[in-house]
């Protein structure tokens, strides 16, 4: 495995006061896959801008709806 020094501000503290820091590894490695994937996806896509656009107003819309309690 490669190691990954992290620098992080102070007020993240609490993050490493805890007993058991094996979570912050499997978070830090899901949200690299989960960066990278969206790379790839993203060379090979044939969306324009503003079909990007469209599609983040309407995910959008549609968590507000949600979290709202009317979707």
């Amino acid at each position: 495995m490669v190691e990954l020094k992290v620098k992080l501000p102070k007020d993240f503290t609490w993050i490493l006061n805890r007993e058991d820091n094996e979570w912050i590894e499997k978070v830090l490695i899901n949200r690299i896959v989960e960066v990278r994937l969206g790379n790839l996806l993203a060379e090979k896509s044939k969306l324009k801008e503003k079909d990007i656009d469209e599609l983040d107003h309407m995910i959008k819309k549609s968590l507000y709806k949600k979290v709202k309690g009317n979707g």
